[in-house]
């Protein structure tokens, strides 16, 4: 008895834990695709900048995230065992944000299979109008400028309190994208 006692606070306790992890993750699908004749694990360098010609969000594409966007992806990519090298990259890591504005449609719709004695039901719609980000990350092959990997989240983004989080919330972004991202291979550390 003691044994499933122990059992079932173990299950409520991991229950509780998974349902609050759920709760405080933003709502942002990641995506990523890659070109399959390029063996990704070759490259050892990289360096980060913003995507060539192409419009930024204003309040995401600004000066001060454009900086939080090139912290976050060094960090993640030199955790992953890459090196930092502005002079001659094996890759260039690009970078670039977008909003759009979406509209949900909703439809509460009470049917009834007794329409026939109550009389017709109705049909409530609702709407419901949000922006939804996307964070956008293009890996190009140095040598080449060819698009070698891309990844993406797009997803309603809530704005942090704090700088702190606001940071946080950058890296975190850009470590869900790059996971799929292969780790570098082990000769990264030897000397050239």
């Amino acid at each position: 008895m003691k044994a499933i006692g122990k059992i079932a606070s173990y299950l409520l306790v991991v229950l509780l834990a998974g349902g609050m992890l759920v709760s405080c993750s933003q709502a942002l699908q990641v995506q990523y695709d890659y070109d399959t004749s390029v063996n990704l694990k070759q490259f050892k360098t990289f360096k980060v900048e913003a995507e060539r010609n192409m419009q930024q969000d204003p309040l995401l594409g600004s000066e001060l995230n454009r900086r939080r966007l090139t912290d976050a992806v060094t960090q993640v990519m030199q955790q992953k065992g890459y090196k930092l090298d502005s002079d001659n990259p094996e890759i260039v890591v690009r970078y670039m944000t977008d909003v759009k504005d979406r509209q949900q449609v909703r439809s509460n719709n009470n049917f009834s299979p007794y329409w026939w004695w109550y009389g017709p039901m109705n049909n409530n719609i609702s709407t419901y109008n949000y922006q939804e980000s996307r964070f956008i990350l293009n890996i190009y092959q140095s040598e080449s400028n060819r698009m070698v990997w891309q990844g993406w989240a797009s997803g309603k983004v809530k704005a942090p309190n704090k700088r702190d989080d606001r940071d946080e919330m950058m890296r975190n972004t850009i470590m869900d994208i790059l996971r799929s991202f292969p780790q570098a291979t082990a000769d990264t550390y030897t000397s050239r």
